[in-house]
C-alpha cells in the first residue's frame, strides 16, 4: 500500500534544501538553455535530498515546501518513487513517507567506491577521545556540508549531530573550511547562492567567512567560534582531489573548547588529518 499523497496538515520546521532555484526548472538551479538537463530527474532526487537524520519521514506537503516544487508535481514525484522502492510508506503514520532500500543501496555502492571514510576513521576516534568532543567528516551537499563519518568523544552533547546531518556552509566550520579551499570564483559563486538565507546579518557573517579564508591559507585549518551555535567552537579544514579542489572536509568541535586549544592543539590535528586524505586521493595511501 502506498501512502496517500495528499496535502497535510500542520507544517514542521522547514529546511530549504534546494538553495539555488529557478522558476523554469523547479528548485534544480539550472538555467534553459541547457537543453541535456533533465527537469523530471533532478526534481525526483530533489525530493530525495530532503530526507535525512534530523527529518527522517516527511509528508509531501512538507516535501513541496522545502524543494519550492508544486504540490501535484510533489505528488506524482513521491508516487513515482514509490513505485521503485526509493520511498516507503512509514508505518507508523500512513501521511508520512520514509527513504526506501533502493536508496540505501545506491548509498553503499558510493561507499564502496572510496575507502576514505573507513581509512580515516581510527584517526577521527583518536582526535576524538583526545579532545572529548565529536570529529566529523563531510561532503558538499547542495548549500550544506553532508556528514558521512563522525566519531564522538567523552564530552558533552551539546548538538547531536550524527550520520546524515547537516552543516550548513555559510556558518559552520566545516562550511568555511570548504569555501576557503575553493578557488576564489567558485567561492564567490558558492557564497551568492547562500546570501539570501542570510538578510540582515549577512555582511557580518560574510566578514567572518573571509577572515577565515585569510586564515585558512596561513593555517591549514579555520576556526569558527560561535556562528553555527552560540556555544560551540570548532575548527576544520579540507581535504582535496587530485585537481586541487575540496572533496571532502573534517571537522571537531563542542562546547567548552577554548579557543588557544583549538588554534594550537586540534586545529594542527585537523589540518594534518585533511593532508592524510588529500594524499590517499592522489592515489597513496595515508
Amino acid at each position: 500500500m502506498t501512502a496517500a499523497v495528499r496535502p497535510l496538515g500542520t507544517l514542521q520546521r522547514i529546511v530549504i534544501v534546494a538553495k539555488k532555484t529557478s522558476a523554469s526548472h523547479g528548485g534544480t538551479g539550472q538555467t534553459p538553455s541547457d537543453r541535456q538537463f533533465v527537469t523530471a530527474l533532478a526534481r525526483g532526487l530533489s525530493v530525495l535530498r530532503c530526507f535525512d537524520a534530523q527529518h527522517p519521514q516527511l509528508g509531501t506537503t512538507e516535501i513541496a515546501q522545502m524543494t519550492k516544487l508544486p504540490q501535484p508535481t510533489v505528488w506524482r514525484l513521491c508516487h513515482t518513487l514509490q513505485q521503485l522502492g526509493y520511498l516507503l510508506q512509514s508505518p507508523d503514520n500512513s501521511d508520512k513517507l520514509r527513504i526506501g532500500m533502493a536508496v540505501l543501496g545506491l548509498g553503499q555502492s558510493a561507499l564502496s567506491s572510496t575507502e576514505i571514510a573507513e581509512m580515516a576513521y581510527p584517526e577521527m576516534t583518536h582526535i576524538a577521545k583526545v579532545s572529548r568532543v565529536a570529529v566529523s567528516l563531510g561532503v558538499k551537499d547542495q548549500n550544506d556540508v553532508l556528514i558521512i563519518k563522525r566519531a564522538q568523544g567523552e564530552g558533552p552533547l551539546l548538538v547531536n549531530l550524527t550520520v546524515g546531518s547537516r552543516l550548513p556552509i555559510a556558518t559552520s566550520s566545516a562550511g568555511w573550511a570548504y569555501l576557503a579551499a575553493l578557488p576564489e570564483d567558485a567561492r564567490e559563486e558558492a557564497l551568492r547562492g547562500a546570501k539570501h538565507q542570510y538578510q540582515g546579518k549577512w555582511a557580518t557573517l560574510r566578514g567572518a567567512i573571509e577572515t577565515a579564508t585569510q586564515k585558512y591559507h596561513s593555517t591549514g585549518f579555520v576556526l569558527s567560534e560561535g556562528f553555527y551555535h552560540p556555544n560551540v567552537t570548532s575548527v576544520a579544514a579540507a581535504a582535496l582531489d587530485r585537481a586541487g579542489r575540496p572533496l571532502y572536509v573534517v571537522n571537531c568541535g563542542g562546547p567548552n573548547l577554548k579557543p588557544k586549544v583549538l588554534r594550537e592543539e586540534l586545529g594542527p590535528m585537523i589540518a594534518q588529518l585533511a593532508n592524510k586524505i588529500t594524499t590517499a586521493l592522489a592515489g597513496r595511501s595515508l
